[in-house]
């Protein structure tokens, strides 16, 4: 006796099953996992309705990462993610340059993470931005722009956990003593601010108010796209006041242009104030610890910072145990003894 099409029951299984030809062609044979008639029912008209759609759009031609990687630069507004992600292209262009998106992989990426690691001897964390490149633009290609159906997962490759690196109080005023004119401002407003080096260099002075002693970040200048404030302190007030000026848009430059990197006087500026292992985001990290151990909340540090999420902020936690002080005294005996340097101790 030939089977039931459609929706059936099997007598050794406690759901609906299925048996239909699609609009597209496709014979589909299998459970439904629902033991409910009515929501397996909606699940096969959702099939079908799912393949006749699919059946109606026209086909998209195959696009090429070339086609991507032009659109994507085209589409970028932030100066400095600009140059960091060109910088990344170049490295895999020779890998990808011939590929179709739908033929990228973490098959077809492996060439490329071989040869910048065990040729030019890169981190993990060096391939890894190349390898969120390639993320980002695949979730744009099926998201917004409608090139891709879906591509499989980008895998990011392990990396060590960084040790949060900081500077003390008076490695800050060596570094600032060691370094050059032009760059003892930025530094400052790094420091005083947190600002990234791209949200510096970008700044402009329309965007800053000095009575009421806050700068703005436009949207599409700031790490995640967003704007936002900064408050400024006496000592980013100072650091701007020292080049007020100097050029009528930009606010940090170099013999009359915009300044887009730091360059070699950062690294010069290092080495005279004996001051290793320091790059200039770890300025960044410098503002936050700071905050930390002189009071700031982690909630109105994450506010400060710009991060979005609280999780990027438990890294500087460790850094003031003192609010937890509270919550372990929650528990503890009442003694009798209370003087602070008593020398008696438990038996």
């Amino acid at each position: 006796m030939a089977r039931e099409r459609g929706l059936y029951q099997r007598k050794d299984s406690p759901y609906w099953w299925i048996d239909v030809v699609l609009p597209d062609g496709r014979r589909v044979c299998q459970s439904t996992r629902l033991q409910d008639r009515d929501a397996a029912t909606e699940f096969l008209i959702r099939l079908k309705a799912d393949a006749y759609d699919a059946q109606q759009k026209p086909l998209q031609p195959d696009r090429s990462w070339k086609e991507a990687v032009l659109r994507y630069v085209g589409e970028l507004d932030n100066p400095s993610r600009l140059v960091s992600s060109r910088d990344h292209l170049r490295q895999l262009d020779p890998f990808l340059c011939e590929l179709m998106l739908n033929e990228i992989s973490m098959e077809s990426l492996q060439p490329f993470i071989r040869h910048r690691k065990d040729v030019e001897g890169v981190t993990n964390a060096t391939v890894n931005r190349a390898l969120e490149i390639v993320r980002r633009i695949l979730h744009l290609a099926r998201d917004e722009w409608g090139w891709l159906e879906r591509f499989p997962r980008i895998r990011m490759l392990s990396e060590p956990r960084r040790r949060v690196r900081f500077l003390s109080r008076q490695e800050a005023d060596a570094l600032l003593e060691a370094l050059s004119a032009h760059l003892r401002p930025v530094v400052s407003f790094g420091l005083a601010t947190g600002c990234r080096m791209g949200e510096i260099l970008d700044l402009e002075w329309h965007r800053v108010d000095f009575d009421r002693r806050v700068a703005w970040l436009d949207h599409g200048t700031t790490k995640n796209g967003e704007g936002r404030g900064i408050p400024l302190n006496n000592d980013a007030i100072l650091a701007l006041r020292a080049v007020e000026g100097d050029h009528g848009r930009w606010c940090f430059t170099y013999q009359g242009k915009r300044m887009e990197r730091v360059g070699s006087g950062w690294k010069r500026a290092l080495r005279r104030a004996g001051i290793t292992a320091f790059r200039f985001h770890d300025l960044r990290h410098t503002w936050a610890s700071w905050h930390v151990t002189n009071g700031t909340s982690l909630q109105e540090l994450m506010e400060l910072g710009g991060w979005k999420s609280y999780e990027m902020v438990l890294r500087y936690a460790h850094l003031a145990p003192d609010h937890l002080s509270h919550a372990a005294a929650r528990i503890e005996r009442t003694w009798k003894i209370v003087e602070q340097n008593s020398t008696k101790t438990l038996r």
